[in-house]
């Protein structure tokens, strides 16, 4: 829990009840019973979407998203273990049955470059891990990192800090676009939605509107959604495209939800499809638990090479120098 707890700096709510939840052997219990990973964005997203549903609870007091003059987090410890221990089975079902699922579409700010470095301009794109498949979308977002723009005229502009050696933005067609996750989002549908927002931390008033922006975006967008284990989806995935038609295959953030058993069987799949396509492997993740930021690798059949890093939300991205 403590592990997890260095990441959320960015939300003095959640710091706050790392300390609550860590020192409870009661509320570690009911952590304990979440199979899905990672039980503490589960905890914690499960409780914001069931205060979703009843703000009335003295606890939503506590929370940016929902209050609008929230209560400093000191106090929450008491409001929060009483909430919790009262909704525990309705927390653990939906732990159980949920995921932590991609809603931060500011991620591609670092998928972008990397995209770019492919050898082609044409391709299908496949996400691994696709959630209502905001990063498919890649194409239609703007883009501005500091002085350097590609396509500010779109209806939703992402912007970050850029660090290190540029890359030469230049104009991409994706012919097509498929998204594999266990268990996909339909962006059209209410409660789908309301767990993305609820995944999101309380004060990020601001991811929470480009969620929705994105959201809105990427349903006007013609997307093929497979559901299943993506080691197991990806080969006919794969198969069932135009023969010769190169792929980039990306991920952010999914990985690190699977055993090194399944990454190695994601990669040979990955290897094996090469033999018949141009396939370009790019990710985004932070694999060792002691890494603050996410590593940025791609392998163009040549290897993986870690290319970068940057902030898990895309706050800025930097490009190391070749």
């Amino acid at each position: 829990m403590r592990d997890w707890g260095k990441h959320a700096h960015g939300s003095p709510l959640y710091a706050t009840l790392v300390d609550v939840v860590s020192g409870d052997a009661e509320l570690m219990r009911v952590i304990n019973r979440i199979e899905h990973q990672l039980p503490p964005n589960l905890l914690f997203a499960a409780v914001q979407y069931l205060l979703m549903e009843d703000a009335d609870d003295d606890l939503s007091r506590f929370y940016p998203s929902l209050a609008m003059d929230a209560d400093p987090p000191e106090e929450v410890g008491p409001h929060f273990r009483r909430f919790v221990l009262e909704h525990e089975e309705a927390i653990v079902e939906i732990g159980n049955t949920r995921y932590t699922q991609t809603n931060e579409c500011r991620r591609c700010i670092a998928l972008l470059p990397m995209v770019l470095m492919a050898p082609f301009d044409s391709f299908h794109l496949v996400d691994i891990g696709a959630s209502a498949g905001l990063n498919l979308a890649i194409d239609h977002y703007g883009y501005r990192y500091d002085v350097v723009h590609w396509h500010t005229d779109a209806r939703l502009v992402l912007e970050a800090e850029w660090r290190g050696a540029p890359v030469a933005l230049h104009e991409i067609e994706v012919v097509g676009r498929t998204g594999l996750d266990l268990s996909p989002i339909d962006p059209s549908d209410e409660g789908a939605r309301r767990w993305l927002d609820a995944l999101i931390w309380p004060e990020h008033h601001e991811r929470r509107a480009r969620l929705r922006s994105a959201l809105e975006l990427v349903s006007t967008l013609d997307i093929e959604v497979v559901a299943g284990d993506a080691t197991d989806t990806l080969p006919g995935c794969l198969d069932a495209l135009v023969p010769g038609v190169p792929v980039i295959i990306m991920s952010s953030f999914t990985l690190g939800q699977f055993s090194p058993a399944q990454r190695d069987h994601l990669e040979a799949v990955v290897t094996d499809a090469r033999a018949h396509r141009p396939v370009h492997r790019i990710s985004m993740d932070a694999l060792d638990k002691s890494d603050d930021w996410a590593q940025l690798v791609v392998d163009d059949g040549s290897g993986p090479r870690t290319v970068g890093q940057a902030h898990p939300h895309g706050e800025w991205v930097e490009i190391y120098r070749s």
